[in-house]
């Protein structure tokens, strides 16, 4: 399977984004970014997969 050009990440806490210009992005908001940037907001606990929440709560369904 191809590497995604893009993700959907969910902000976990307020940050502000540097590549951005220091733009606040605020807890609750969606992202769209590269996968590389994804993982590093991911590793840093500022941001979660949108995807992954969805299939966790099918799956407990």
């Amino acid at each position: 399977m191809a590497t995604p050009k893009s993700i959907k990440l969910k902000v976990k806490r307020d940050f502000y984004d540097k590549t951005e210009g220091l733009k606040k992005k605020k807890a609750g908001e969606e992202l769209t970014v590269s996968p590389d940037r994804a993982e590093k907001l991911i590793s840093l606990g500022l941001a979660e997969k949108l995807d992954a929440g969805a299939d966790e709560a099918t799956a407990e369904k």
